[in-house]
This record gives C-alpha cells, structure tokens and sequence, in this order.
C-alpha cells in the first residue's frame, strides 16, 4: 500500500441524555467501563495499535473528566514523533458553540483538514465498545477505490431500530441508508438488518463536498441523515463488515448509549468466555495496557440464601471485608463493608458500600457513599433513584451521598437546559444534543 496522509477524528461531544446520571458530570465517551478503562479508549486503542497515533478528539459537554482521562491515560505518547492525541474543543462559528450536529462537527473544523491536507479521513465515535484495525479498513477503501466506506454488522431486526440501516447491492456497494426505522423488518435480509456502524473513512475531497453542501441547506447535519443518503446519490459507497478488520475471532460491537446497553456490555465482560474480552490480542506482552485489565476470577457467593456461581471482575486497590460478591465489576478503590451481598453489579471508582448493604442489579456512581444496611434493586426498593426499561438501578452522585473529597454532581440535561435556553432553542431547531456523541 502507497503511503497516504491519514487523519483520524473521533466524535466525542455526546451529553448521553440516555446514559443519564452516569453523564451528569462527565461526556458519554468518559464514561468508566470494565472496572479500568472509559468507553472511548477502545476507539483509542484501536487507533494507536492501527498505527494512527496523531488523532483529533473533538469534544463539547462536560469535557473536564475526559480531559483529565486523556492526560493521565494516554501520555505516553510522543510528540518528538509526532504522536498526540488532542481534544478539540467546539468553534464558535455559529450563534451558539453547539454543534448542530455530527457533519458540522466535522465542517466547523475544517481548518484540521486544512493544515494536514489529508488523502482520507477516518471519521469514529467515541461511545461504542469494539475492536478493529482501522488500517485495513483503509486499505478496503482505497483497493476498491470508493469515496467513502461504512464499517457495517449485522443486528436482530427488533434491535435494527436504534440504528441506521443499509441495504447493498452487488460488490458490497450501499444502494440505500434508512436513519432509524420504526420498522426494520422489511429492510431485513436473511432474517437480519445490515446496519451502519459509525465508523467512515472518506476521500477528503468528497467529505469537503458533500460537508460544504449540507451546511447551506436547512438539515440536521447528521451523517446518517443526510451526508450518507446524498453521498449514495452523488458517489461510491461501499460497505466493509466488520468480521474483515476484526482482530477476534468473533467481532464484538456494541453501542452503549443507554443504561440497559451499558449495562449488559459490562455483563458481557463476565460470561464465559466473555463475550468480549478486555485484553486486546494485539497488545504486546509487556505493553502497558495489560496493567489496565482488571483481576477476572471465578466466585461462589451466598445471595439472600440462595448458592450464586460467576465471576467478578476486580480493579486495584479494592477493599472488600468479608462480603459476598458474585457477577459483579469494582472499579479502582472501591471499598465493600461487613457483610454485604452483591449481585450483577457495577461499582465505579471509589465508591464505598456501607456494612450489611444488599445491591442486585445496581449501578453505584463514581465516589458514592451507600449508608449501611440499605437494600437496593428492583426486588426491593427503587426509591427515586433511576431505573431503567430493564430494571437495572443506577445510584448517581445526587441520590446517597458523595464523598467529601468529591465536588458537587454537575448539573443535569434538564437543569443545564434552563440554565443555558440557547441549547434548548438550539435542541428544537436541529436536535444537537445526542447527535454529536454517536455518528450512526
């Protein structure tokens, strides 16, 4: 392969109204996942272990934790080779520092594809759990000499709702994008809906084009709504599955955009094998990143009387005083009293669980404080916590109490609305605040 100017960018500005409270103070790709890691660093890691370690992160709400992530995380990276990983914050180049969408996010940063001058570009999301090597999804695009390729998978119709659907014709070549239909079923082949996976590598040339003419136009600027359908019209797109640039054996890709989602994809980490197993097979044997993996082993617990067999997944510095624990994941120093009995739960960093204290089905946010003896779960009591459709409970910072050494939850969706009317009147106009998170 010749050698090309590649820019990859990953859309990491989503205020996840879905994933809230778990994004009252922090982005949707900030998100901690799998006791150690935060959701985008597999899109991270599939960049930097593709080769691609000068990316542009453009980011927009609640970016201090994702900053913070970036810094401690990812700094072994070298500027004396050109290596970085930036975050980039909005421009204001509109009435209000909103993106309207994931297409203006990338037309407002123009001026990156300008001083770079890339061949493609490699547009991702920062909120989807996968692996990929995005070299060789390169490679397809440019072999096949298409103007844009879509990474793709197939999903169950009654899931292919949340998602944009392709239809392709012979030669993989997409004939037609469908954004979200209230009825999958009859674009389904096979019993399955091929979907759009929110991974595009573009010529730069066309991405220029097609950027240029949507922002004169009255549209969402979404790349699943409308630069995708029209780039079908006016170029060639194709379609690359995922099983082709899996490192697996068999390809994982999940969209955690809601609680239900996020929760089941940590589940996934449990089974076994796992579903998804966090330590990527590309890594090499002393590379840093297996540090990052936290301990997997297998439990024997006693639930509410009852003989639960699973595993657990344990994080550093975790304390747990003789409680039992079974189909679980505890972040970094976390810490579980007396007596405690823990079921398919999710304790992010240093959370403490109070003496006596019985959880299944919980999510404890980051630095919570459960007071002893409290039960919590859908079989018990809900209080006013969060609940989802699938009966998971989240308990955010606002609900128990937080750690002294904590600040104040941030503000939620709702509250930041009344405080800044603009991103309402902005949300009503061209629906920006979920978009930017999530390019599908």
């Amino acid at each position: 392969m010749r050698s090309i100017n590649i820019l990859p960018m990953i859309l990491a500005g989503g205020i996840g109204e879905r994933l809230y409270p778990l994004t009252s103070n922090r982005c949707k790709p900030a998100v901690p996942f799998g006791g150690n890691f935060r959701i985008i660093d597999f899109t991270l890691m599939n960049c930097v272990l593709s080769g691609l370690r000068n990316v542009h992160v453009l980011t927009q709400y609640h970016t201090q934790s994702l900053n913070q992530h970036q810094s401690e995380r990812w700094n072994f990276l070298s500027s004396e080779l050109g290596e970085s990983i930036d975050l980039v914050p909005p421009k204001m180049r509109a009435p209000t520092g909103v993106y309207q969408g994931t297409a203006d996010a990338i037309y407002r940063n123009l001026d990156l594809l300008d001083r770079s001058r890339p061949d493609v570009v490699l547009i991702l999301s920062g909120d989807h759990v996968y692996r990929a090597d995005y070299m060789k999804f390169i490679e397809t695009h440019i072999e096949r000499e298409a103007d844009v390729t879509v990474l793709t998978g197939y999903v169950e119709p009654a899931e292919a709702s949340a998602f944009g659907v392709v239809n392709i014709a012979e030669g993989g070549k997409i004939s037609r994008f469908v954004e979200k239909p209230s009825d999958p079923l009859p674009y389904a082949v096979g019993g399955r809906c091929l979907i759009n996976l929110g991974v595009y590598c573009f010529n730069t040339t066309f991405l220029v084009e097609r950027l240029v003419a949507d922002a004169k136009k009255k549209t969402s600027h979404d790349f699943g709504k409308n630069i995708l359908p029209t780039s079908v019209e006016r170029g060639r797109v194709l379609s690359c599955p995922l099983e082709v640039i899996c490192p697996d054996e068999k390809a994982y890709w999940r969209d955690v955009g809601s609680i239900d989602s996020y929760f089941e994809s940590n589940m996934d980490l449990l089974a076994s094998p796992p579903a998804f197993d966090l330590a990527d097979p590309r890594w090499a044997r002393t590379s840093r990143f297996r540090e990052w993996v936290p301990a997997r082993y297998s439990t024997i617990a006693m639930i509410d009387g009852r003989t639960v067999q699973g595993r657990n997944l344990v994080s550093n510095s975790v304390n747990i005083e003789g409680s039992q624990v079974v189909n679980s994941i505890l972040s970094p120093r976390v810490s579980i009293g007396k007596g405690c009995e823990l079921e398919e739960c999710i304790i992010l960093p240093d959370a403490e669980i109070g003496e006596g204290t019985k959880l299944k089905r919980v999510i404890v946010e980051e630095g919570v404080r459960v007071p002893p003896g409290m039960s919590i779960g859908s079989q018990w009591q809900s209080g006013d916590f969060t609940v989802s459709k699938g009966g998971v409970v989240v308990i955010g910072a606002n609900r128990i109490y937080a750690n002294s050494i904590r600040e104040p939850a941030a503000a939620s969706a709702a509250s930041l609305l009344q405080e800044f009317p603009e991103l309402d009147e902005a949300s009503r106009e061209d629906e920006p605040l979920e978009l930017l998170g999530s390019v599908h």
